[in-house]
């Protein structure tokens, strides 16, 4: 489903909910307001080319890994926030380097899904593995890389982010195919909500994979599938989940 369609779903969800229950406990109309507008915002986005104003200056990319599967090829890349604060909405170009040097961008036309060409929070000091997923094969003999900028969207405060997990759930799938229980933590609901799983072993990147939760409810609880794409026979399991609403 494209960003469009997911988040604008969400967007309705809001709007269409009973007024009592939008104010329930400690939320205020301005809130419900700020999270339509956020919601609304990463649509419009979505509609246009991605095009970086500058790079972040507070963002480190540390590693960028192509991973290929069966089912497609994954582009995993670590992100580091040396910064003091929460980034939200960042904009994310990933793309081969031929050996040419000719750079091919995958992910910046317009009508892209939101949480493939943005990260949505990179946490004060914190570090996230953001994985892009494509269902073509690239070129294993091109070098993968990464750029952040800085956000293009009104940032909405985000002091202490929502808390939200995943765990594994056991199955007898096959390594590659996961069912990830995803836990909302907090009293903010959440809204198309990224999922990142890495396959490692010995220190190296074997496979890659995301999925994305439409809704979390305040303190609620969703069951997704994540397929990796890679190899990841044998390796541990490093699962990210991030905050999409923070107030």
């Amino acid at each position: 489903m494209r960003s469009g369609s997911r988040i604008g779903a969400a967007l309705v969800g809001l709007a269409t909910l009973p007024l009592g229950v939008l104010l329930s406990g400690c939320v205020t109309t301005q809130q419900v307001a700020a999270r339509a507008r956020l919601v609304d915002a990463r649509i419009r986005a979505s509609q246009t080319p991605l095009r970086l104003t500058r790079e972040s200056p507070d963002v480190r990319v540390t590693r960028v890994s192509l991973l290929h599967g069966l089912g497609g090829t994954a582009l995993a890349v670590a992100l580091r926030n040396t910064s003091s604060r929460s980034l939200t909405d960042l904009p994310i170009v990933v793309g081969l380097t031929t050996a040419a040097g000719r750079k091919l961008y995958l992910n910046r036309s317009a009508n892209v899904d939101y949480l493939d060409n943005h990260v949505v929070v990179l946490p004060a000091r914190g570090l996230v593995t953001w994985v892009y997923t494509s269902s073509g094969r690239l070129p294993s003999a091109a070098r993968p890389f990464a750029e952040v900028g800085v956000t293009q969207l009104p940032e909405p405060v985000a002091g202490t982010l929502p808390r939200v997990a995943v765990t594994r759930v056991p199955s007898g799938s096959s390594s590659a195919a996961l069912t990830l229980s995803v836990s909302n933590l907090s009293g903010i609901p959440q809204y198309s909500v990224p999922v990142y799983a890495v396959a490692v072993r010995s220190g190296r990147w074997l496979a890659a994979g995301r999925a994305i939760v439409a809704h979390l409810g305040t303190h609620g609880q969703a069951t997704v599938r994540l397929t990796l794409l890679g190899s990841p026979r044998a390796a541990s399991l490093r699962l990210s989940v991030l905050p999409t609403i923070f107030q």
